[in-house]
C-alpha cells in the first residue's frame, strides 16, 4: 500500500508542535484524515483514523471500549470562540480573526479552535507558511452536543435547568421577605390579644390590618418569570457589544416586584468584568491591525489601567499583559524606543470590506462602566426599602415582646410557637436585609470613583497621544517605517486540506513535481541551444 507524502505529514504536524515524526509509523493510503484535536494541551496532536477490520476478533476488541470517549469528557470550548466563529460565517477561520473578534487571548483562541474542530469533526488545511485555517459544520453546537456528552450536560445545566433554579432563588427572596412580614405582625397580634383583653379590640384592629394588605395580590399578580440564566442584567448583556445592548432595549426583560427585591438586596452584577477584558483585547487588536501591526505603548495606552501621563516619564510595563495575549514581539529602534510588532495579527482569511467594517466600530478609549446600585426604578427601590424598614422595625418589636418576664416559659400555640422559635433567624434576616443594601452602596460608589478616575486617566492619554511631544511623534514615525500590510490567506495558499484523500493528494504532489521537473528540462534545453 501507498504511504502519504512524509513532508506533508512533517508540515501539518509541525504546525501542530509536534517535534517529531517518524516514516515508519505514517498512515496508508486507505486512511483519511477525519480532524485533528488536542486532548490535553496544543503540543500534542491527536490523528483519528478510520480503523480498518481484517477480522472479527479486530472489531469485537474495537468495541470492547469504554463507555465515555475522550469527546464526552474533554472541556467544553470557549463559549466567546464559539460566538466569533458563527459571526464570521464558519468557514475558512483563522486563529488571528477569531481573537481579534472575541478579544480573546490567541493562545485560548488556538486551543479553543482545536477543540471544536475535534469534538465537531471539523476540517483543517494548512497553508505554505504554517497557518491553519478551520471549517465548522453549520451548526457548531449542535455538532457539539451529539459528540460530547459534556457539553450536553454543561449546556442542559447553563440554558434549562439553572435559568428555573435561579429564578426561583431570586423570588424566594421577595416572597420570604411578605412572609416574615406577615408572621411577625400575626405573632404579635396574637400575642397581644391573648396577653390583654381589657384593649383587645384596638390591638386587634392595628394587628389585623398589615398581614391582610394585598399580599395575595403580591404573590399571584406581580411575579414574572424571568429565565436568564446569569446574575442579573450584566449578567446576560455585554455593554461593550453596541448590538447587545441596542437588542436589549428593544427586548427588555420585565421583572417581578419578587425579583426587584433581590436586585435590591444584591443588585444586578458588573457591567465590566469579564466583559471588560474582552473589549480590551477586542479594541487593541483594531488598532494594531488599523497601524500594519507595529504600534508603541501610548497607542494602546487609553485602553489600559494605568496612571495619568504627568511630565511624560512613564514605565511601560502596562503593555506587557497584551503583548503576551496577542503575540507582539518588542522591537528597539536606533534612538533607543521600543515599538511592538504583532506578526499573527497581520494575517487574516478575511476579505478588506469586512476588515473596514469591523475597524470602523471601534472607541478612541476604553471606557469603563459605572456600576448601578440597581437598575430597579426609583419608587421600586423605595418600596423595597420600605417594607424592609418595615420588616425590621416589626422584629425588633416582637423581641421586645417576647422577652417580656409574663412570657418567660411559655410556648405560643401552633404557628406562632414556630415563629417563637424561629424568631433568631427572622431577626437575622432583616437585619441582613437592610444591612447587605446599605454596604453595597457604599462599595458601590467606592468602585465608582475608581471607575471614573480611570476613565480620566485614559483620556488623558488619548489627549497625550493626539498631542504628540517630539518623543511621541519619533515614536510614532518608527513604528509607521515598520509597518506590515496584511497578508491575506486563500485557497492557492493550502498545501494540505484533510477534506483531500491521501490518494489525491499523493497525485496531486506528483504532478507538481512532474511539472517543475519538465520546466527545468525546458529551461535547460532552451540554454543548450543557445
Amino acid at each position: 500500500m501507498k504511504k502519504i507524502n512524509t513532508f506533508v505529514a512533517f508540515t501539518f504536524l509541525k504546525a501542530h508542535g509536534v517535534s517529531s515524526f517518524s516514516p515508519s509509523s505514517s498512515l496508508t493510503s486507505n486512511t483519511r484524515f477525519n480532524t485533528i484535536g488536542f486532548t490535553k494541551s496544543l503540543n500534542r496532536a491527536q490523528i483519528i483514523n478510520v480503523p480498518t477490520f481484517t477480522n472479527s476478533e479486530s472489531a469485537l476488541n474495537a468495541a470492547r471500549r469504554p463507555l465515555l470517549s475522550e469527546d464526552d469528557l474533554a472541556a467544553p470550548p470557549s463559549e466567546k470562540v464559539i460566538e466569533a466563529v458563527n459571526r464570521l460565517g464558519g468557514n475558512d477561520v483563522l486563529a488571528s480573526d477569531v481573537a481579534a473578534e472575541a478579544g480573546l487571548s490567541l493562545s485560548l483562541t488556538k486551543q479553543s479552535l482545536s477543540s471544536i474542530a475535534s469534538l465537531t469533526r471539523g476540517d483543517i488545511s494548512v497553508t505554505e507558511s504554517g497557518d491553519l485555517l478551520y471549517s465548522f459544520p453549520s451548526s457548531i453546537q449542535g455538532a457539539l452536543a451529539s459528540n460530547s456528552l459534556r457539553y450536553r450536560v454543561t449546556n442542559t445545566w447553563s440554558k434549562d435547568v439553572w435559568p428555573k433554579l435561579f429564578w426561583g432563588i431570586r423570588v424566594g427572596f421577595g416572597v420570604f421577605l411578605f412572609i416574615s412580614i406577615a408572621l411577625i405582625f400575626s405573632t404579635l397580634f396574637f400575642a397581644q390579644t391573648s396577653s390583654s383583653s381589657d384593649d383587645r379590640d384596638d390591638r386587634r384592629g392595628g394587628g389585623m390590618g398589615f398581614p391582610r394588605y394585598g399580599i395575595g395580590n403580591f404573590l399571584f399578580d406581580l411575579a414574572y418569570y424571568n429565565r436568564s440564566p446569569s446574575y442579573g442584567y450584566y449578567g446576560r448583556v455585554d455593554v461593550y457589544d453596541p448590538q447587545q445592548v441596542r437588542q436589549a432595549e428593544i427586548e427588555e426583560e420585565k421583572s417581578g416586584i419578587f425579583e426587584g427585591i433581590f436586585s435590591y438586596i444584591f443588585g444586578d452584577g458588573d457591567p465590566n468584568g469579564a466583559n471588560l477584558e474582552a473589549a480590551r483585547l477586542r479594541e487593541c487588536s483594531r488598532v494594531i491591525r488599523a497601524n500594519g501591526g507595529a504600534v508603541t505603548a501610548e497607542q494602546l495606552a487609553p485602553f489600559c489601567d494605568l496612571e495619568d501621563p504627568d511630565g511624560g516619564s512613564y514605565q511601560e510595563g502596562f503593555v506587557l499583559p497584551i503583548v503576551s495575549q496577542l503575540g507582539g514581539e518588542a522591537e528597539v529602534t536606533e534612538d533607543g524606543d521600543i515599538i511592538y510588532i504583532f506578526p499573527d495579527l497581520q494575517v487574516s482569511a478575511r476579505d478588506d470590506d469586512y476588515e473596514l467594517q469591523t475597524l470602523g466600530g471601534g472607541m478612541d478609549y476604553l471606557e469603563e462602566k459605572t456600576i448601578e446600585f440597581s437598575r430597579n426604578p426609583a419608587w421600586g427601590n423605595a418600596a423595597a426599602g420600605g417594607l424592609g424598614v418595615v420588616n425590621l422595625g416589626g422584629a425588633l418589636y416582637l423581641g421586645q415582646f417576647l422577652a417580656q418576664p409574663a412570657l418567660s416559659g411559655v410556648t405560643l400555640a401552633g404557628v406562632f410557637g414556630l415563629v417563637q422559635a424561629g424568631y433568631p433567624f427572622l431577626l437575622a434576616y432583616a437585619i441582613l436585609f437592610n444591612a447587605i443594601p446599605a454596604a453595597r452602596y457604599f462599595s458601590t460608589e467606592k468602585k465608582n470613583t475608581e471607575i471614573k478616575r480611570r476613565n480620566s486617566s485614559r483620556r488623558k492619554w488619548l489627549n497625550y497621544l493626539q498631542l504628540g511631544n517630539n518623543s511621541v511623534t519619533r515614536k510614532l514615525q518608527a513604528a509607521k517605517k515598520l509597518r506590515q500590510n496584511m497578508r491575506r490567506l486563500g485557497s492557492e495558499d493550502r498545501v494540505y486540506d484533510t477534506t483531500s484523500s491521501v490518494d489525491s493528494l499523493t497525485a496531486d504532489r506528483e504532478q507538481d513535481a512532474m511539472k517543475r521537473f519538465d520546466e527545468m528540462l525546458d529551461s535547460d534545453t532552451s540554454s543548450k541551444w543557445e
